[in-house]
């Protein structure tokens, strides 16, 4: 009687570890990043889409697809694109945003903010950002109950390297079809 318990007690025993070992080296093997084509258009979620830098790597681990936020680099530089239902103007989107990015400490908007628009002629509202040891810079955009925030964050030399692309990217914001 004491061996079939045995027997099925090691069985179990085994399973479990075979679990416990296996899984987390097999998600170690995943790669965190895709590399995505420069001007490939990602959906970020209701109705917002936003064309990749070049070199861009989108980051599958921190990327929400549920929560409307896309997470991705540029050689040093981090960026965040996320949309939410919004009703209120722009100035107040602006005001949420510099809120979220000062909530985390030594993060400090530095700027005065200006407008800014999409190449689709969507207005918005830009500014910058300082972080312990990075140079940051936000946009946001609303259209028809939609908010668009983005906020970068890298090395300075990085962020005037890929400014370009960078800005080129704010710029390509899309609402609706893409």
């Amino acid at each position: 009687m004491l061996r079939p318990n045995l027997y099925g007690s090691l069985a179990v025993l085994a399973v479990v570890a075979a679990i416990a070992i296996g899984l987390p080296t097999i998600d170690d093997a995943l790669p965190a990043g895709r590399s995505l084509r420069a001007g490939e258009r990602l959906d970020v979620g209701l109705g917002v889409s936003v064309a990749a830098p070049a070199d861009a790597v989108l980051d599958v681990t921190k990327t929400q697809p549920s929560l409307y936020r896309l997470v991705f680099s540029v050689r040093s530089v981090r960026v965040v694109v996320e949309a939410s239902r919004y009703a209120g103007d722009l100035p107040g989107l602006s005001e949420k945003l510099r809120r979220k990015i000062q909530s985390n400490p030594g993060y400090q908007a530095s700027q005065q903010e200006h407008p800014t628009s999409t190449v689709t002629g969507v207005s918005g509202l830009a500014g910058s950002y300082s972080t312990p040891g990075r140079n940051g810079t936000y946009a946001v955009f609303g259209h028809h109950g939609v908010g668009v925030e983005i906020s970068m964050a890298g090395d300075g030399s990085d962020l005037r390297k890929e400014g370009t692309d960078l800005t080129a990217m704010i710029r390509s914001v899309r609402f609706g079809a893409s």
